[in-house]
């Protein structure tokens, strides 16, 4: 309910009778906002921190939500396994999507080719595997970010 200086009225109309008075005169900023209520809904000033329990309570659940979503992102990653080859595809390295290693496939092309060549081509190969895991890993995130509305920029893009 407002007040006015005549009658309680209710929120959806809100007239005051005889309250300007009939000559005008000067008033401060502060007399106006602490005076009369020109018009619905209140007659400026008030408390700019009047709604800061409402955002506190987005930012809460936008934290739950990231929460819950990374780990969402984090088993699936976990899950996902990622192979790399060297050039000629003699030696595979598969990886997860949390970069854990798996396996590692040597063909016995690549066995004759000795000891040096085959450690070249190895980490070649698991160096393909880690470029496809962390890209899959950054692409996830960037998707979760723009999930709980992060700006670009700010969820690792």
């Amino acid at each position: 309910m407002l007040f006015s200086a005549n009658r309680c009225i209710g929120k959806s109309a809100f007239v005051q009778k005889n309250v300007l008075p009939s000559k005008p005169r000067m008033r401060t900023t502060s007399q106006r906002r602490s005076g009369i209520t020109y018009a619905i809904g209140g007659g400026g000033g008030g408390n700019p921190f009047a709604n800061m329990g409402g955002m506190m309570e987005q930012i809460k659940k936008a934290q739950e939500l990231v929460q819950v979503e990374a780990v969402k992102v984090q088993k699936e990653l976990a899950e996902t396994e990622f192979s790399g080859y060297d050039a000629e595809e003699l030696v595979c390295v598969v990886l997860t999507g949390n970069q854990e290693p798996v396996a590692t496939d040597i063909t016995e092309e690549a066995m004759a080719l000795g000891a040096e060549e085959l450690g070249k081509l190895v980490t070649e190969a698991y160096k393909e595997a880690h470029a496809k895991s962390t890209g899959a890993m950054k692409d996830r995130m960037r998707e979760l970010a723009g999930k709980v509305g992060l700006p670009p920029g700010l969820g690792g893009q």
